[in-house]
């Protein structure tokens, strides 16, 4: 089959165009074709990037343990024409670890997102404070692939597609995603843990949260985390929230972590109860020591080199 550059060239040189101008329209079309780059910041632990939605200006936190695009109403209110959203009113409650979110409105859209579409649920929020992007929900916009090749230590990640993804991939351990009842990707792997000359040890469900900044919360709302929770005999340390004056989790120190196959050493494991979820925990950003692709279409998880 003939590419599309091709047809171009045909095209082109049809009408007589000078070879210049030929050049020029012929790599403006080549550079169409590359992944969308976005950079990062990081601040308190999250992820961040300057882009625009529907063209106007903003700051964006980066996710997958959202359920959508979720923003303040104060930032709908002020851009709504430009965003162009058929809103419903709403009471919808999100979970959050420090308590729930009220929702006062959602859509259902397709939107720019700087070079790359977002297509997928929209959550207004009064008292919602950042814009948090699901990165789940970002495709290409050349053949509308949802993978994500994600580089923390660069600050940067790309809305990639299809035909890049086997040189992304070389050499990478390749597991499986599921979701949750809200779209948040899961996956399924052992977890060991050797804590104050103890160890746990389970298989189980875990979601691929980057929203949380730590590297690992387990969930004692799941049977088996809970039992083994209460027989390990570690020393757990209680959470405050400062603002609301009352403990929202809980937390250990590990001596060694190993999850997806990635050890980790020294470091401090969440632990609380989310309600409504089922799975063992949830799995942060210090999980994501070197880089990963997720490919949503095919529903893999690449753990590269």
């Amino acid at each position: 089959m003939m590419s599309p550059i091709y047809f171009a060239y045909q095209f082109l040189l049809s009408k007589r165009m000078p070879v210049m101008l030929l050049a020029l329209l012929l790599s403006q079309y080549s550079i169409a074709q590359t992944d969308s780059v976005f950079k990062m910041t990081k601040e308190h632990g999250h992820f961040f990037c300057q882009t625009t939605l529907n063209g106007v200006n903003a700051k964006v936190m980066m996710e997958t343990g959202v359920p959508g695009l979720m923003m303040s109403e104060a930032f709908y209110e002020a851009h709504k024409d430009s965003l162009n959203l058929d809103v419903k009113e709403s009471d919808e409650k999100i979970r959050h670890i420090t308590g729930f979110r009220h929702v006062n409105y959602t859509a259902q859209a397709r939107m720019q997102i700087g070079d790359a579409i977002f297509e997928g649920p929209v959550k207004i929020l009064q008292e919602e404070n950042a814009i948090t992007l699901p990165l789940h929900m970002l495709h290409h916009p050349s053949d509308s692939s949802a993978i994500i090749w994600l580089d923390l230590s660069r600050l940067q990640f790309r809305v990639c597609s299809r035909e890049r993804l086997q040189n992304l991939t070389r050499k990478a351990s390749v597991w499986s995603l599921t979701y949750t009842q809200f779209g948040m990707p899961v996956v399924t792997t052992p977890l060991s843990i050797k804590a104050a000359g103890h160890r746990i040890d389970i298989t189980g469900q875990f979601i691929v949260d980057l929203g949380n900044a730590s590297l690992l919360f387990l969930n004692r709302y799941n049977a088996e985390v809970d039992r083994l929770m209460s027989d390990s005999r570690v020393h757990l340390i209680d959470i405050h929230d400062n603002r609301r004056g009352k403990t929202y989790s809980q937390a250990f120190r590990v001596d060694k972590l190993t999850i997806c196959d990635r050890t980790y050493h020294d470091d401090t494991v969440g632990v609380t109860k989310f309600k409504g979820l089922e799975g063992c925990g949830m799995l942060g950003l210090k999980f994501f020591t070197m880089p990963v692709v997720f490919d949503f279409d095919e529903n893999k998880l690449y753990l590269c080199k």
